[in-house]
């Protein structure tokens, strides 16, 4: 049994898709069909219905799974050790993190690391995706949350900060007292419409117009005043355009970590840019956690 037909046998499971599958093998979608076809010759079972909604698994198939997944695991697990032991600065680091962290704060650290350690190079994967570090789909993960997964270890770096802003040139208009009370929140979804928590409290009034899921842009509708924005401090507070809303308070949100495998504690190149980051993220901790408000 060919493993490399178990690779892409396992994807079109996981994803329900032969597209799918191909985007995330990084390969065309005509190889993946050749392939799953030729996996299915080779044992003379038919491993899936191909209906409407997609792949879905038939009996035989469901057990092959099960019992690939198995293999895959140890065989990630065999080279996570051979990995483990690598104590050279040469080759690649995976990282995943959400991508505006990626634009707006660590971007300079990565090119700072890179110019430190030129025989390394970082793949980056700006995504809010959940990327499997067990399978090595990544090697580090910048990740939100209060508690990361138990099989990860890592560090809690800083508590992200938020807080409400308005567009610097609207300023003048604060002089009527009865201005900001009629603006309006601008909202992310159908289903977050207005905020919640101490900031959303300051202002009970504001009705919630618009809807933009992406940070960067809800700071750009701020700056074109669209409404009031609730922002991470470390996007807003380094803006010129933008400045808070009175009382100029913020609000911690989300822990940001960084975390790996186990079985990479002692990879030379791995733990050197993880103390490389964390020492330029904990600099960068009072912009982060809101300490450096940008006033009128």
């Amino acid at each position: 049994m060919n493993w490399d037909d178990l690779k892409f046998f396992l994807m079109v499971c996981r994803v329900g898709s032969i597209r799918a599958a191909a985007v995330n093998l990084k390969v065309n979608h005509a190889t993946v069909s050749r392939r799953i076809k030729s996996f299915e010759a080779s044992l003379g079972q038919r491993l899936f219905e191909r209906t409407p909604q997609g792949y879905i698994k038939t009996p035989i198939g469901e057990e092959i799974y099960e019992e690939a997944s198995h293999l895959e695991e140890r065989l990630n697990c065999v080279e996570r050790r051979v990995i483990g032991k690598d104590n050279t600065l040469f080759g690649e680091i995976r990282v995943t993190l959400p991508d505006i962290f990626a634009q707006k704060l660590l971007m300079p650290f990565f090119g700072e690391f890179c110019q430190l350690y030129p025989e390394i190079e970082l793949e980056i994967f700006d995504s809010t995706k959940v990327f499997n570090l067990a399978n090595r789909e990544a090697d580090i993960a910048f990740r939100l949350c209060h508690e990361p997964p138990e099989y990860l270890i890592g560090r809690k770096l800083a508590v992200i900060h938020r807080a409400c802003y308005m567009a610097k040139k609207s300023l003048p208009k604060l002089e009527d007292e009865n201005w900001l009370a009629q603006q309006n929140w601008i909202g992310w979804t159908d289903k977050f419409r207005r905020p919640v928590g101490k900031l959303a409290r300051e202002y009970p009034k504001f009705r919630s117009k618009h809807k933009i899921v992406s940070a960067a842009l809800q700071a750009q509708a701020c700056i074109n005043e669209m409404g009031i924005s609730i922002l991470p401090c470390f996007i807003a507070d380094i803006d010129p355009e933008l400045v808070r809303v009175p009382p100029y308070t913020s609000e911690g949100k989300y822990d940001l970590w960084v975390l790996n495998h186990p079985d990479l504690r002692n990879n030379a190149k791995i733990q050197t840019f993880v103390r490389f980051m964390t020492q330029k993220i904990q600099q960068s901790r009072a912009l982060i956690e809101g300490e450096t408000p940008s006033l009128p």
